[in-house]
C-alpha cells in the first residue's frame, strides 16, 4: 500500500464514510481518473478517497493530494484469480468504505468491492456486472469520450449537461521534495530539458518511428537544449536506438516514481499517446503529444498544454490496416513553438 502523511492530504474531515475507486492498471488510464477524483472530492469534502490499482502504477496516487491512501492489487493477469480477490476484499470491508466507483468496464473488476459488501457500487454496467454493480449507469458506449465516461460517474446519474471536468493535477509531495530538488537543480544547470517518450503499451500502433524521434532530438539539442528519454526499463533500448543519431540521456527507469518526477522536472515532453505523455500533461508541461492509431478526440489528455500535430489529411483514417502519422516536420514545429515560449533561464 503507499500513503502520504495526513497533514499533506486536502479537504478530509468529519466523520463521512470513506470512497473507494476501483481504478485503471495502466499509468495513462490511471492519471487520466484524476479528474473523476477532483469532482469527488469536491462533491464530498469529508469522505477520504482511497484508489485501488496495480503496482506499479499505484505509486501516482503519491502525486495526487486528493487521495488518502493508495492499495494495491497483484492479481494474476487475465485470470479470474478468485482467492486474491477474497484476500482483497477482506482488506476493503474492514476498512468500512460506504461507496465504490468502478472504472474498468470489465466483469472481473466489479467483483472486489461486491466481496467487500460496499453498500453503494456504482460503475458503466457492460459485462452483466448487475448485481456487483448496484447503481449502475447505462449507455457508457455513447459516450465517446474517455474524461466524460469517468467525470459522468462522480455526478448524479440523470446529470449528464457537464461538459468540462477538471484537469488531472499531479503534484510532488513533501517526501519526495529532496529527490525531487536534485533533479530540478541538474535540469537548470543548462538549457531547457526536453523529454522525449518514444514507447507505448502498443509498438505497432502507438509508436512513432524512432528515427523522427532522433530528429526531434537532434533539433532540440541544436537548440541548447538537454534530451532525457524516458519511459519503463523495457524501453531503453529505443533510447539506445536514439542516442546513435543525437547525443541523449537515458532516463528510462522501473521506478513509476522516478518517472514522474523526472517528468515533473523537465522543461517540455515529446512523445506517443502513452503514460508518460498523460503524467507531463497533469503536471502542466507543455507537451506534444504523437498520436497513430488512437483517436486524440477520445484519449488525449485535456490538459490544455498539450499539442497534437496531426497528419496532413481533412479526414484521418485510422484502422488496424493503416495507421497514419504525422511528419516529423510537423512535430519539430510545435517543438519549436513550446521551446519559444519558455521563460527566459534567469
Amino acid at each position: 500500500m503507499t500513503s502520504r502523511d495526513p497533514l499533506e492530504t486536502t479537504g478530509r474531515g468529519g466523520d463521512g464514510s470513506p470512497i473507494v475507486i476501483i481504478g485503471f492498471p495502466a499509468v495513462g488510464d490511471f492519471v487520466r481518473c484524476h479528474s473523476l477524483v477532483r469532482v469527488l472530492a469536491v462533491a464530498h469534502p469529508s469522505r477520504p478517497i482511497d484508489i485501488v490499482t496495480r503496482n506499479p502504477t499505484v505509486e501516482l496516487v503519491l502525486f495526487m493530494p486528493e487521495v488518502r491512501e493508495g492499495i494495491a492489487e497483484n492479481f494474476r493477469h487475465r485470470r479470474l484469480d478468485l482467492p486474491g480477490r477474497f484476500e482483497l476484499a477482506r482488506t476493503l470491508r474492514q476498512r468500512g468504505y460506504g461507496t465504490a466507483y468502478v472504472i474498468p468496464g470489465g466483469y472481473k473488476a466489479s467483483l472486489v468491492p461486491f466481496f467487500a459488501q460496499v453498500p453503494e457500487r456504482i460503475g458503466w454496467v457492460t459485462e452483466g456486472q448487475w448485481p456487483p454493480i448496484n447503481r449502475p449507469r447505462f449507455g457508457m458506449h455513447k459516450i465517446a469520450r474517455m474524461v466524460d465516461r469517468l467525470g459522468l460517474l462522480g455526478l448524479d446519474k440523470h446529470d449528464t449537461s457537464v461538459a468540462t471536468w477538471p484537469v488531472p493535477r499531479l503534484r510532488v509531495p513533501a517526501s519526495l521534495r529532496e529527490r525531487f530538488d536534485a533533479l530540478v537543480r541538474e535540469a537548470r544547470s543548462g538549457g531547457p530539458v526536453v523529454t522525449l517518450g518514444p514507447g507505448s503499451a502498443d509498438l505497432k500502433n502507438k509508436t512513432w518511428a524512432v528515427e523522427h524521434f532522433a530528429k526531434v532530438a537532434r533539433r532540440c539539442v541544436e537548440r541548447g537544449c538537454a534530451v532525457w528519454i524516458v519511459g519503463s526499463r523495457a524501453e531503453g533500448a529505443l533510447a539506445a536506438a536514439i542516442a546513435q543519431h543525437v547525443p541523449v540521456q537515458d532516463r528510462t527507469m522501473d521506478s513509476v516514481t522516478n518517472l514522474a518526477l523526472t517528468i515533473a522536472a523537465s522543461d517540455l515532453f515529446v512523445g506517443n499517446d502513452s503514460g508518460p505523455l498523460h503524467v507531463a500533461a497533469a503536471f502542466d508541461k507543455p507537451c506534444v503529444a504523437v498520436f497513430g492509431l488512437t483517436d486524440p478526440d477520445m484519449v488525449a489528455p485535456i490538459n490544455p498544454a498539450v499539442q497534437i500535430p496531426l497528419p496532413d489529411r481533412a479526414i484521418v483514417r485510422r484502422s488496424r490496416d493503416e495507421v497514419r502519422w504525422p511528419a516529423p516536420e510537423q512535430v519539430i514545429a510545435c517543438v519549436e513553438r513550446d521551446l519559444d515560449r519558455l521563460p527566459a533561464r534567469s
